[in-house]
């Protein structure tokens, strides 16, 4: 599990390496988010450069320690995809060229699709992990499966003091990123929210931990949001499931 803040990117084939964004990544055991925001807005620029939710594997690389080969399936993104797809990059996080001893630092290079072509393509990414500290919470809820598809689809993700949210209802792409401040309270940082101004799973940030239990605690998202939302007549509900609710194991 970590908290991760990129430093840079570079696509091939000439790696030019640059920061355009505001890229933070919440990682658990199996789920992620990826949220990349542009860092000044423009009224004709979209605040979201690429933003992405779904399950992540890892594995040592054989004959290289500090090495991991890792994989993302994206199941929902601000990117449209086909309901039956699932894109999946990969790539290989080793020691970053400038910390090579630090393991706060990591280089990942590998293919993805680069949002501005649509096309895969070779990249290395630059990147500082911040491990979730002993105690800390880390809980990913889910609204849809794939059975409703990437189209209505939607994940909040808590790893300690950061949280994002990200998905789509009925096509319509929200996301949203907050902290929690000194005195416990979830601070927005940033967000972009569906055509009807809804912060959709905001209140599952309130939810006491005690209270979660995988496989049988659902959440109505009209009752955290705490907001009405009514479509042709009807009110939309989408039920919120915890998919991963652990504390970080204090040492002994």
């Amino acid at each position: 599990m970590s908290i991760s803040l990129r430093l840079g990117i570079a696509w091939g084939p000439d790696f030019k390496t640059s920061e355009p964004t505001d890229t933070l990544v919440l990682t658990g055991k199996t789920y992620f988010i990826d949220q990349r925001l542009f860092p000044q807005l423009t009224p004709t620029l979209s605040p979201v450069s690429w933003a992405f939710a779904g399950t992540r594997s890892s594995q040592p690389v054989p004959d290289k320690p500090g090495y991991t080969k890792c994989s993302w399936t994206h199941l929902v993104s601000s990117v449209a995809f086909g309901k039956d797809e699932k894109p999946t990059d990969e790539g290989v996080l080793g020691p970053h060229p400038a910390w090579p001893d630090n393991p706060a630092f990591a280089l990942e290079t590998g293919r993805m699709v680069n949002p501005d072509t649509g096309v895969m393509t070779d990249y290395k990414e630059y990147w500082q992990d911040n491990d979730a500290k002993e105690g800390d919470e880390v809980v990913f809820w889910e609204y849809g499966d794939d059975e409703t598809g990437p189209e209505d689809r939607g994940f909040v993700g808590i790893v300690g003091q950061r949280a994002l949210g990200v998905g789509r209802v009925n096509e319509v792409f929200w996301t949203w990123r907050a902290n929690k401040s000194e005195d416990g309270n979830w601070k927005l940082e940033r967000s972009v929210l569906e055509r009807d101004g809804r912060r959709r799973g905001w209140g599952l940030l309130n939810l006491l931990f005690e209270t979660i239990v995988l496989g049988t605690t659902t959440v109505e998202d009209e009752l955290v949001s705490g907001q009405g939302f009514h479509e042709e007549g009807e009110e939309i509900k989408r039920i919120w499931i915890p998919r991963e609710a652990w504390k970080v194991p204090i040492k002994q």
